[in-house]
């Protein structure tokens, strides 16, 4: 069955594979880096129910979704980095924000915000590769009362339970609808004027400038996020070269049905396990698929808590052009999309890092001396 993307996507993925050309160098100047400073989570983190089934990195196209969001393309890319400049490989990127009218999609009683733009995702995930680069396809952040424009990210890097939250802004003189200057600024935005560290503040105000060959506006912005947490790689139990890295099987697809692969993973009781797949973006890293867990069941889930240890099936319908795919794995009591104060929402420990067959250890632990996997120390 054949593949198809749309061409708006397909370009968006060509430049994802092009992108990562420009992000192998190692040791990035530590001397000149400046640590990304924490900034709020804030109240619109969305709930487990508010996360789309389609939570990649795209967040212009929504799910099957044949309308584009609203708003000017706006492509987020970097690297996330060591206080010393080297990549860190496996960090969960989230990202999530207002729509072009300046909505979330934060709902607390209702599967979405039904105020938002409805082609909007309004939360996307990415898993990095080797290079520690992520990029992102989304929209020009809205407005709404009390903020100036800005973008919420979390990173989860190995190790750590929870996510670390920032924000990044516009280096500009926002504008309202109706062409005033918006009354929220940078100069006066409470989160950003809350960072007290002069160059820590303004390493989160970037330029976004237009994207060459583009007739409509596109926008992109260069940003790497320079963590000053220590990654811990330890490596999944009981599996080759300690990833979880599993050939998709071609399950039968019932009459007119999509074509579904099987991925077979261990799993143990109370883990959270996550499918990414990586058919068209080189190295640069990994993009979460929505799952079933039968072969003729819903794909209505991007995320399974096993109540039992064993052995399990996942079942997806994209395929994946090197045949296999990496099964992420956050701990017991990791976090799993609450927000608030909780653990942070998203993220966890997560599974191993990307890197083919042998991926080099990943979030999860080694195996305790029955085979289960402990909880490893935390690094500050």
């Amino acid at each position: 069955m054949a593949f198809y993307i749309p061409i708006e996507r397909r370009r968006f993925f060509k430049s994802m594979a092009l992108a990562s050309a420009g992000f192998t160098l190692p040791g990035y100047l530590a001397e000149a880096l400046t640590l990304t400073p924490q900034a709020t989570q804030g109240p619109f983190y969305p709930l487990a129910k508010n996360i789309p089934l389609d939570k990649d990195n795209d967040l212009v196209q929504l799910n099957d979704n044949t309308s584009p969001a609203a708003g000017i393309i706006t492509y987020v890319s970097g690297r996330v980095l060591d206080k010393n400049g080297n990549p860190i490989r496996g960090a969960l990127v989230e990202l999530w924000h207002a729509d072009n009218g300046g909505e979330y999609t934060y709902s607390d009683d209702a599967p979405r915000n039904p105020r938002a733009d409805a082609n909007f995702a309004g939360f996307g995930q990415f898993l990095t590769g080797s290079s520690g680069a992520y990029k992102f396809r989304t929209i020009k952040a809205g407005l709404y009362q009390g903020r100036t424009r800005h973008f919420h990210f979390g990173i989860t890097v190995p190790g750590q339970k929870s996510r670390y939250t920032t924000q990044l802004f516009w280096n500009e003189v926002a504008k309202a609808a109706d062409g005033t200057t918006w009354e929220t600024t940078n100069e006066n935005d409470m989160v950003l004027m809350g960072i007290r560290d002069a160059a820590q503040r303004a390493s989160l105000i970037k330029e976004f400038v237009l994207v060459p060959g583009t007739t409509t506006g596109e926008q992109e912005t260069d940003w790497d996020i320079v963590m000053g947490l220590t990654p811990n790689e330890p490596a999944y139990p009981e599996t080759p070269g300690g990833s979880l890295i599993v050939a998709g099987i071609p399950a039968p697809a019932a009459s007119g049905e999509k074509e579904r692969f099987r991925v077979t993973a261990p799993v143990y009781a109370g883990y959270s396990y996550e499918i990414y797949a990586n058919p068209t973006m080189g190295s640069l890293g990994w993009a979460a698929l929505p799952f079933a867990l039968s072969e003729a069941g819903k794909v209505d889930r991007n995320i399974h808590t096993s109540s039992a240890e064993g052995s399990l099936n996942f079942y997806v319908e994209r395929p994946s052009v090197k045949g296999f795919y990496y099964v992420a794995f956050r701990l017991p009591d990791a976090n799993t999309g609450t927000p608030g104060g909780r653990a942070g929402g998203p993220g966890g420990f997560g599974g191993p890092p990307p890197g083919g067959p042998r991926g080099g250890g990943g979030f999860g632990p080694p195996g305790g001396e029955e085979g289960r996997p402990p909880r490893p120390r935390q690094e500050q």
